[in-house]
């Protein structure tokens, strides 16, 4: 069992590493495709069931197991057979898997698409560059909106789509990350208030809510950790949740605070009323940020598996 762990620490550092030189596989052989074609064939099935909740919930547990049960079963037998051969076959598939949960190339390749054709005074493609990360209507938004709207992507992306997935990572390993992506992938999908899903996608928002509690209360403390190595004067005093969601606001409240911004959802929210609007500058500023943290972010997850394997020991 703790040699099984010791693992962990390795397949982190080779999936980061992968990450960050190649990125993300072909569409073809990614498995959060395989995942969005599990829910969308699913969603229709449950749907049917009288009570909108009970089938949301159902839809969740089976979605989550479907997800992540197979591969870990597949794992431990590759695993136990104790040779080279199922031993490599381990590795790599772990590695595919983890890295399937988390990015940060993409999130660069995104965001510098929008700081480029921001720089090109491009503001037509600046806004189709934006719209494909962030769920709000950008035909109308000026420099000041498109940049708000990437450092806010940035500050929640930094949670849900990389620090969460490692944080449950560390303590139930590929399963556990698996299970994190699997509920953020029908979050996206599902979990609106609008009167098709509120209620079906009730257990999911929950679950979504719960996995992300804790990364997102941290994440201002790491942003913080990082502002101070980049010479930037802020200090975090106090937890705040900038805006309704119970989850979202601490990370964007701290980087708007960081940088000393105004963050802005038309119709939705402010954040940081009195703070600058925000520019190409911070949106870099804010890339940096989430750079630094993602490395602080990986050696605490290093450091929760070494903590384990310890107290196993």
């Amino acid at each position: 069992m703790i040699n099984f762990l010791i693992l962990n620490i390795p397949l982190l550092v080779i999936s980061v590493l992968f990450d960050i030189i190649y990125g993300e596989p072909p569409l073809f052989m990614h498995p959060v495709i395989l995942l969005g074609k599990i829910i969308s064939h699913l969603n229709p099935l449950y749907r049917n069931i009288g009570n909108k909740k009970i089938g949301g919930f159902l839809f969740l547990i089976s979605i989550i197991l479907l997800y992540s049960l197979p591969v870990s079963i597949v794992l431990f037998f590759l695993y136990s057979f104790h040779n080279y051969i199922s031993l490599i076959m381990f590795i790599i598939l772990s590695v595919f898997l983890l890295k399937s949960t988390f990015s940060i190339n993409s999130m660069k390749k995104h965001i510098k698409e929008i700081i480029k054709n921001l720089e090109n005074n491009d503001i037509v493609a600046a806004r189709k560059s934006t719209s494909m990360v962030v769920r709000r209507n950008t035909s109308e938004m000026d420099l000041n909106l498109l940049s708000s709207a990437s450092v806010e992507t940035i500050a929640e992306g930094f949670v849900d789509g990389y620090f969460t997935p490692l944080f449950y990572y560390s303590f139930f390993g590929i399963t556990g990350a698996l299970a994190v992506k699997a509920i953020n992938t029908m979050d996206s999908t599902v979990a609106y208030k609008d009167r098709e899903n509120i209620d079906f996608g009730y257990f999911t928002a929950l679950a979504d809510t719960i996995i992300n509690y804790i990364p997102s209360r941290l994440t201002p403390y790491i942003f913080s950790i990082s502002a101070f190595f980049l010479g930037y004067n802020y200090k975090i005093k106090k937890l705040i949740n900038t805006t309704d969601s119970f989850n979202g606001g601490y990370s964007m409240g701290a980087i708007a605070r960081v940088l000393n911004v105004r963050l802005e959802k038309p119709g939705e929210y402010i954040i940081n009323e009195t703070g600058k609007n925000p520019d190409i500058n911070d949106i870099k500023k804010a890339l940096k940020i989430y750079y630094i943290s993602s490395f602080f972010v990986f050696l605490i997850t290093v450091l929760i598996i070494l903590i384990i394997l310890a107290l196993l020991n």
